[in-house]
């Protein structure tokens, strides 16, 4: 096992985390990370990430997702197809964490996976909390969730490649 496995397991958590708040922002991050050659994960079965087709594709995914959001027909996340989503691209982010940073990938997906689960249940009961407590219109609090989502896999990616393990 890596020297490295506890912060890539963070990392792996935290974009797990993000992907429970907003399911195609982190991986669209680590794909235009990858599509850029700020990492790596050429040889994985995931290496598709690394091209044109797979940035523009998850984007808009992300950007629709980010519009789709607010509108008042959303199901929850908490339900079957949202939820799905969140575990897979959570399991996803995290395999993909340990494949680039050089530590157990199994191991950082399951991280990605716990963390998508955590964050889409904090996720949903922060958001309800602040709107009930605050009395805060829905779509402010949506809002704010896409910067943390977006901001956050931003900046864990970027810390990421700038402390590179």
């Amino acid at each position: 096992m890596s020297d490295n496995i506890v912060p890539v397991l963070l990392i792996a958590c935290c974009l797990g985390g993000f992907t429970g708040l907003r399911t195609f922002t982190p991986i669209t991050v680590l794909s235009w990370t990858l599509h850029l050659h700020k990492m790596s994960i050429l040889g994985s079965s995931l290496h598709f990430l690394h091209t044109t087709p797979a940035v523009i594709v998850l984007t808009m995914f992300a950007v629709g997702e980010l519009v789709g959001d607010k509108m008042p027909r959303t199901p929850s996340r908490l339900k079957a197809p949202g939820m799905v989503g969140r575990i897979i691209f959570g399991f996803m982010c995290g395999a993909i964490s340990g494949q680039a940073w050089g530590a157990n990938w199994e191991l950082t997906a399951v991280a990605g996976l716990v963390g998508a689960i955590a964050g889409a249940l904090l996720g949903y009961e922060v958001r309800r909390g602040w709107r009930h407590t605050f009395h805060t219109p829905d779509l402010v609090v949506a809002l704010i969730e896409d910067l943390v989502a977006v901001g956050g896999s931003i900046l864990v990616v970027s810390r990421a490649i700038y402390l590179s393990f």
